[in-house]
């Protein structure tokens, strides 16, 4: 998928894992209600992409370019941030800072 282009594409629904789209464009894509299961978005253009009600799971976004992105209701696996959570040390105000439960 490196450097294809999806542009404006209506991808609601669709479901990505393991997916490699690096350096793919992805311009005002509609991700409403998809699953995206650990999709390498590093240095895609996500320029005004919608990813509403979108699972992001374990999906990395280095360097992508994010600009009217729009986030509702999504949920994103934060790994390294259950991680964090576990370790006693961080206080009370620091643990409601991150989320943790």
């Amino acid at each position: 998928m490196s450097d294809a282009k999806f542009d404006g594409a209506d991808m609601t629904e669709v479901v990505m894992s393991k997916a490699y789209a690096v350096g793919a464009s992805f311009k005002g894509v509609d991700f409403s209600n998809a699953v995206l299961d650990r999709v390498n978005f590093q240095k895609a253009n996500l320029k005004g992409a919608v990813f509403k009600n979108t699972l992001l799971s374990g999906s990395t976004f280095n360097d992508a370019q994010l600009e009217d992105a729009i986030f509702e209701d999504t949920i994103i696996g934060y790994i390294y941030l259950q991680k964090l959570c576990t370790n006693n040390s961080i206080g009370a105000e620091g643990r409601a800072e991150l989320g943790c439960k």
